[in-house]
């Protein structure tokens, strides 16, 4: 039998020596393997989806790690200078100045030594002031604070601001301190108990 024109013909040999004649029309020819442009373009596509999300995952936890140092170092820091502040000022023998900004006193019986707790609210910094002989040394005790006071109390616990002997007595101190990492900024609020002057009258 004649082919049909457009028509593609396809011997078949079986194992019985009879060959069979099979039409195959162009819309039925088998479609080789591999990618066209919209398939590959898809690919590319949730590949680049997983990575902004990847990279939005890790810029994430950098900035979550960087605060979580940034307020341990903060917390670090103001437990040093409190615990530094309280062990002065429990053995100092005198106050002699108070200011909710500024405290002096006279830390021996001779009068020869000075400690003084001073803050700067225009540099943010509070510095201890050793006074010996004359001569000065200062040392910076807190950084990166907006916000810094001292509160003076008597022997009954009651507020204020006479340091003449049998009236001032404890002395309370609070501040707010603030510090950055990878440009965020994180803050810290620091009240202390209540400090005695053991030598105090």
């Amino acid at each position: 039998m004649p082919a049909n024109p457009g028509f593609k013909v396809m011997s078949i040999r079986t194992n019985n020596n009879c060959s069979r004649n099979i039409d195959r029309s162009p819309g039925t020819e088998v479609r080789s393997g591999g990618w066209v442009l919209t398939e590959t373009m898809f690919a590319i596509g949730i590949g680049i989806t997983f990575l902004v999300a990847l990279m939005g995952i890790f810029v994430s936890s950098s900035l979550s790690f960087a605060g979580v140092g940034n307020y341990i170092n903060m917390d670090r820091r103001s437990r040093n200078a409190l615990d530094q502040m309280t062990r002065n000022i429990r053995s100092a023998k005198l106050l002699t100045s108070f200011d909710p900004a500024a405290l002096v006193f006279n830390y021996d019986a001779a009068a020869t030594t000075n400690l003084a707790y001073r803050y700067n609210a225009a540099a943010g910094m509070v510095t201890e002031e050793w006074t010996v002989s004359g001569g000065t040394t200062t040392n910076n005790l807190l950084t990166g604070c907006d916000s810094f006071t001292f509160s003076l109390y008597d022997h009954d616990l009651a507020p204020t601001t006479d340091v003449s002997a049998g009236q001032g007595k404890v002395i309370s101190v609070g501040w707010h301190c603030y510090g950055t990492a990878l440009s965020r900024t994180n803050s810290e609020y620091m009240q202390q108990a209540q400090i005695v002057i053991r030598n105090q009258p």
